[in-house]
């Protein structure tokens, strides 16, 4: 099982459920995870295309290629177009 948690009011609006468990028969890219999954994760492709979404994975900053696999916790935050930021930061839990 994969928990997936997403933050910042931007995201939140635009996500039915802003913490979501999925399980994975096998591990898989983070691409892999959300594009597998649009009925949960459809509305963040518009801020991923505009280079808006930070992503970690077990609290390590990682990238769209990253592998995710069974009890990894993967977080999602809203890090604005320029200047405005209304996603959690580095430091949040």
């Amino acid at each position: 099982m994969v928990k997936v948690l997403i933050f910042g009011h931007a995201l939140r609006e635009v996500v039915e459920d802003p913490e979501v468990e999925i399980s994975l028969d096998e591990p898989t890219t983070l691409r892999g995870l959300l594009e597998g999954h649009p009925e949960q994760f459809q509305g963040l492709m518009p801020f991923l295309q505009s280079q808006e979404l930070m992503f970690t994975i077990n609290q390590k900053i990682s990238t769209w290629e990253a592998k995710v696999q069974g009890n990894d916790i993967v977080k999602i935050t809203h890090q604005g177009g320029g200047q405005h930021s209304d996603g959690a930061m580095w430091h949040n839990p």
